[in-house]
């Protein structure tokens, strides 16, 4: 008789079970005169980047894991010319 397991791994820091609530704000990279619109990175302190243009906010109720994917998905999807800013809300 052959046994077979097969174990799962999740990568440390990728929870997808426990649901937050967040606070999630769009901004988008101001037209520049001596090159692109474009954000270099997804930098978490982009309300600071005086190259950065607040769009609009809303709130969502997702984990860990799906606010990295949203984040990755709009930075990517636009080019790069626009990010998400995602602040976790307490109850």
């Amino acid at each position: 008789m052959l046994l077979v397991i097969t174990l799962g791994c999740k990568k440390n820091g990728d929870d997808d079970i426990t649901t937050y609530r967040w606070k999630r704000a769009l901004y988008r990279a101001r037209v520049q005169s001596e090159g692109p619109a474009v954000f270099y990175s997804k930098d978490p302190n982009v309300s600071m980047n005086k190259d950065a243009i607040f769009l609009s906010s809303s709130y969502v109720n997702l984990t860990e894991h799906r606010k990295n994917i949203q984040q990755d998905s709009i930075y990517n999807a636009s080019g790069r010319t626009q990010i998400y800013k995602y602040e976790k809300v307490k109850d």
